[in-house]
């Protein structure tokens, strides 16, 4: 691990420590009612890999780490654990799965809808 991941990984770890103290000790604060906090680690940018496979490997090996089965959805690929409401997830979207997002988003401004009177 280099210096600057040392860094950042105390940095990471020492912020959430502070968070959780500023919480307990302030009972007033809401939290979240619904759902989960994620920590999310995007392989390609966090982490040494450098190519798509590469990424794709990363989400495999901190699915191992976490002892969980990454899944593959629409060029998705998920490794997820929960720690109660927290959620650390190691993910990669591949290049395919972002070219269909953008093409499908390409059609955005071809189709105006009628203002609903209210809405």
């Amino acid at each position: 691990m280099s210096p600057a991941q040392h860094h950042r990984r105390r940095d990471l770890i020492a912020g959430l420590r502070t968070l959780a103290a500023f919480l307990d000790s302030h009972p007033q604060m809401p939290v979240p009612r619904y759902g989960t906090v994620r920590v999310s680690i995007h392989t390609l940018y966090d982490t040494d890999a450098t190519t798509e496979t590469e990424a794709i490997a990363e989400v495999g090996r901190v699915a191992a780490l976490l002892g969980v089965t990454p899944t593959i959805q629409g060029g998705h690929h998920v490794a997820c654990a929960t720690f109660g409401a927290v959620c650390y997830e190691a993910l990669h979207v591949t290049h395919a799965a972002m070219a269909r997002r953008q093409a499908l988003d390409s059609y955005r401004d071809a189709i105006t809808l009628d203002e609903i009177e209210g809405a």
